[in-house]
């Protein structure tokens, strides 16, 4: 009944495969454990160099704006600067790095490294809010909080 089930609901190839696991899965364990290790270990590496990098950002920048306080953030972005090839050899363990959700690894060069951490174009930005850094032009943008705006604009009209 349950071979029926299997085929009605996955097909005939569904079945196949289930039944293959089915019979190999201790040849199959093994594997599949072994890349989740390395994965692990792959994450964990560019997590390190990804912690030390931001360390970095927000060291430069309250060291730039101990210089100049009036400084707006593309000024200090450009006056920012990261040895990413130092920071990649010190601080890498494992010779791959992995994003946390990728399936795949990339060698831990310093180019890689840095498109990896710095994909994101907003990424100085919230590591130096996080910090609770801010500057003169992000005051005038400060973000609300959406659903006490709402609230107050509902208990207002009323």
């Amino acid at each position: 009944m349950t071979k029926i089930w299997l085929e009605f609901f996955l097909g005939k190839i569904g079945r196949y495969l289930i039944d293959f696991f089915a019979k190999y899965y201790m040849w199959i364990i093994p594997f599949v454990f072994a890349y989740g290790i390395f994965m692990s270990l792959a994450s964990y590496n560019l997590r390190r160099i990804e912690k030390k990098i931001n360390y970095e950002i927000i060291n430069q920048t309250k060291h730039l704006l101990r210089r100049n306080p009036k400084a707006n953030f593309t000024s200090i972005v450009e006056n920012i600067v990261i040895n990413w090839e130092d920071i990649t050899k010190l601080y890498s363990f494992f010779p791959y790095v992995a994003n946390e959700f990728d399936l795949w690894v990339t060698q831990a060069s310093p180019a890689k490294v840095r498109t990896l951490i710095m994909g994101d174009k907003n990424r100085i930005r919230l590591v130096l809010e996080r910090k609770n850094i801010f500057f003169a032009e992000d005051k005038r943008n400060a973000r609300k909080n959406l659903y006490l705006d709402y609230i107050n604009k509902i208990f207002r009209q009323r």
